[in-house]
């Protein structure tokens, strides 16, 4: 199945992306205002990107995955104003436009496993006293769709079966670990005040 091949060919990509997202600091609860700030922006500039491609992808059919209801870029904006930056002053990722459902699996798998994944996050950062005053939108995700949607997602996904397919949804998954590396990296050089 595509969702065990991808999962199985990333696992270093997927390690090296989150060197970079304070795992630690958000685990033993120590994630300060400004580290929270850069992991805002740091997805913002990988999702809103991603999501601003959703109206260029007229030559394939992505309405089994109900995109509407899985955009995250306002959820994003939110936090970032609630942290007092401004959402419009910050540079999106290049990201190349997928132009096969291969590909625009590819990535999604990363974005929505990192939704998944966020609903763990969120708990922590729920517990932090350092963020008492923080919202946690984007984080919180699908709320108590999440796990309904992340199955969705992968039933649609496994109908991929041809091989050649398989493994452009495998390089366009690693391309994203590595391109969300970049983008934390690139936030936590930033200096957000907030």
């Amino acid at each position: 199945m595509l969702h065990e091949k991808i999962k199985t060919s990333t696992t270093i990509d997927h390690k090296n992306a989150e060197k970079h997202s304070y795992g630690h600091e958000i685990m033993s609860r120590s994630l300060t205002k400004e580290q929270y700030a850069q992991l805002l922006v740091a997805n913002y500039t990988y999702i809103a990107a991603w999501e601003k491609q959703w109206a260029q992808l007229s030559n394939m059919d992505t309405t089994q995955f109900d995109l509407t209801s899985r955009s995250k870029t306002t959820l994003l904006e939110n936090d970032l104003k609630s942290m007092g930056v401004d959402p419009s002053n910050l540079i999106l990722i290049d990201l190349e436009t997928p132009s096969t459902l291969a590909q625009f699996v590819g990535r999604m798998y990363v974005i929505e496993g990192s939704t998944l994944g966020g609903a763990m996050i969120e708990k922590q950062l729920q517990l932090n006293p350092n963020l008492n005053d923080c919202s946690f939108e984007f984080y919180g995700g699908y709320g108590p769709n999440l796990i309904p949607f992340w199955k969705s997602f992968l039933a649609e996904l496994n109908k991929i079966e041809n091989e050649d397919d398989q493994n452009e949804a495998v390089l366009w998954a690693k391309r994203s670990f590595n391109d969300m590396e970049t983008c934390f990296i690139n936030a936590k050089s930033m200096s957000l005040h907030s």
